[in-house]
């Protein structure tokens, strides 16, 4: 079994599930070609025109998230009465 790998929200390469191995879209590549007969005979082929939305990763503040999270301890300590 073979699934597709994305770049950039296209099909960039193929990853062979048995043993891992990123195969690449290369017509004279001979695990290619076994892929192409495999996908050939699938009742629902791999679509290697597909493409995937690229979702662009909020931007976080880091330095607020680690402010906020101290007064937090702060507080269980203070409502725990635990001292340092």
């Amino acid at each position: 079994m073979y699934a597709l790998n994305y770049c950039d929200g296209k099909a960039a390469s193929i990853r062979r599930l048995s043993d891992g191995a990123d195969i690449g879209l290369s017509e004279g590549n001979p695990d290619y070609r076994a892929f192409l007969d495999w996908n050939a005979i699938q009742a629902t082929p791999l679509d290697l025109k597909s493409t995937v939305e690229v979702v662009k990763p909020v931007a976080r503040d880091l330095a607020a998230e680690i402010t906020a999270l101290e007064k937090r301890l702060a507080t269980t300590e203070k409502a725990l009465n635990i001292t340092k």
